[in-house]
C-alpha cells in the first residue's frame, strides 16, 4: 500500500493511470477462480480462529469479546489490489491477502471484536484502476467483485448467522459492495430487522429526494439509533473538498443505487454521532497509527488527538500530526484513515448500538 501511494505522488495524471491499469481490457481478462465460502481460507476473518480481526491495541484496557458476543459483524474490506495484475484479484494471491490482513483486518475489522463476532470475506476485488477506468472495464470488474460479496453474505446468513443481530460494515470498495447489499439483499428481507446498523464509511452515500440514503433505511441521527446508516469521508480542515467530489462524481465505480440522486453526501461525525456541530478533541476516544510490520503490536491508542465537524458532506478534522501523514493522498484527503483515526469512538459506538438493539429486542419480547 505504501509503495502504491508513493507511486501516486511520483507519477501524476495519465502516467499514474497507466502504471496501475491492466494492459488488457476486461473483455479479454480471464477471471480468477470463484471462491468457495465453505472453505475457511475464503475468509479474511472468522470468529473461531486466530486472525487479524482479533487484535487488541497495545496497552488497551479491553479484550477480544468474540466468544461471548451476542451479535455479528459482516465486514467488507477495502481495495488492496493495487497493481495492474488483472482487473480482479485472485483469491490465492498471498501478497495481496497479507496486505488485507495487516491493514484492514488489524486496523478496521478488529474495531468490532468487542461487540460482535467478526466475519470478513475475501473476494475477487476489483483493481484500483476500476474506479478511474472506463465503464467497459471498471464496472464489469466491480460487478464480479460484488457477486462474490453477495455470495459470501448469503453463505454467512445460511451457515453462520443463526438468527443473530448483525452489523454491516465496510470501507472504500468494501462500502460500495456493502451499500449494494443493503439495497438489494437486506432491505425488505426478514433479516433487515436484525441489522443493528450499517457503517458505510469511505465511500459517498447520498440522500435521495425523500431525505433517505436508501429506500427503507434512514441515516442514524443519534449515538444509540439502530437499523440505520452511518457514513463519513475524512478530510483535513482547509482542504479543497471540491476536487475530491469532482473525482468521485466522475468515477465509474459509483453504485447505481447512489447514482439515482445527486443529493447531499451524508456525513455523520463519529465524535458526536451527529450531522451537525463541531466536536472538540476532548470527545476523541482514541486512534491507532498504521504499523505495517506484522511482528510489532498495534497501537497504542492516541487519545484527544483531533476535533471534527461535518461540512459540505465531508468530515473535516484538525491535523492529527505524526503517524497519520504517509497515506494522505491526494493532499488533504484522509481516506486511508477513515477508520483508525476513530478506532475507539467506533468501538464504543458499535457496542452501544448493539446494546440498544438487544435491549429493545428484549423489551419487545417481554
Amino acid at each position: 500500500m505504501l509503495i502504491a501511494v508513493a507511486l501516486g505522488f511520483a507519477f501524476r495524471g495519465e502516467l499514474f493511470f497507466l502504471v496501475i491499469t491492466p494492459a488488457a481490457d476486461f473483455a479479454d481478462f480471464q477471471a480468477p477462480a470463484m471462491p468457495d465460502y465453505a472453505m475457511p481460507e475464503s475468509w479474511a476473518a472468522l470468529p473461531d480462529r486466530q486472525d487479524g480481526a482479533d487484535i487488541i491495541p497495545e496497552r488497551a484496557e479491553f479484550s477480544d469479546n468474540q466468544k461471548l458476543a451476542a451479535a455479528d459483524v459482516f465486514f467488507v474490506h477495502p481495495t488492496t489490489h493495487l497493481t495492474r495484475d488483472g482487473w480482479n484479484a485472485a483469491m490465492d494471491n498471498d501478497a495481496l491477502n497479507l496486505r488485507t490482513d495487516l491493514g484492514s483486518m488489524r486496523y478496521q475489522a478488529s474495531i468490532f471484536n468487542g461487540c460482535c463476532r467478526v466475519y470478513a470475506p475475501r473476494y475477487r476485488q476489483a483493481a484500483l484502476a476500476a474506479f478511474i477506468s472506463s465503464k467497459e472495464n471498471g464496472l464489469p470488474a466491480l460487478e464480479l467483485a460484488y457477486a462474490d460479496v453477495k455470495a459470501a453474505f448469503e453463505y454467512y446468513l445460511a451457515h453462520y448467522n443463526q438468527g443473530r443481530p448483525f452489523i454491516l460494515a465496510g470501507h472504500s470498495q468494501g462500502t460500495r459492495h456493502a451499500a449494494r447489499l443493503l439495497a438489494e439483499e437486506i432491505e425488505g428481507k426478514p433479516h433487515h430487522g436484525r441489522m443493528i446498523a450499517a457503517y458505510l464509511v469511505g465511500y459517498p452515500a447520498r440522500l435521495s429526494a425523500d431525505g433517505r440514503p436508501f429506500a427503507k433505511t434512514d441515516m442514524c441521527r443519534g449515538a444509540a439509533d439502530t437499523g440505520c446508516v452511518v457514513s463519513w469521508n475524512t478530510a483535513l480542515e482547509g482542504a479543497d473538498t471540491g476536487k475530491f467530489r469532482s473525482r468521485v462524481d466522475l468515477s465509474a465505480g459509483l453504485p447505481e443505487v447512489q447514482r439515482l440522486a445527486r443529493g447531499e453526501q451524508i456525513c455523520i461525525n463519529p465524535l458526536n454521532w451527529s450531522g451537525s456541530g463541531k466536536a472538540s478533541a476532548e470527545a476523541h476516544s482514541g486512534a491507532i497509527a498504521f504499523i505495517p510490520d506484522r511482528d510489532k503490536p498495534v497501537g497504542p491508542l492516541l487519545t484527544h488527538l483531533i476535533s471534527a465537524r461535518c461540512e459540505g458532506g465531508y468530515l473535516m478534522i484538525s491535523n492529527p500530526g505524526k503517524g497519520f501523514q504517509k497515506l494522505v493522498f491526494p493532499p488533504g484527503n484522509y481516506h486511508f484513515y477513515d477508520y483508525n483515526l476513530f478506532y475507539m469512538n467506533l468501538r464504543e459506538n458499535a457496542a452501544a448500538r448493539t446494546d440498544a438493539w438487544l435491549q429493545h429486542s428484549q423489551a419487545t419480547v417481554n
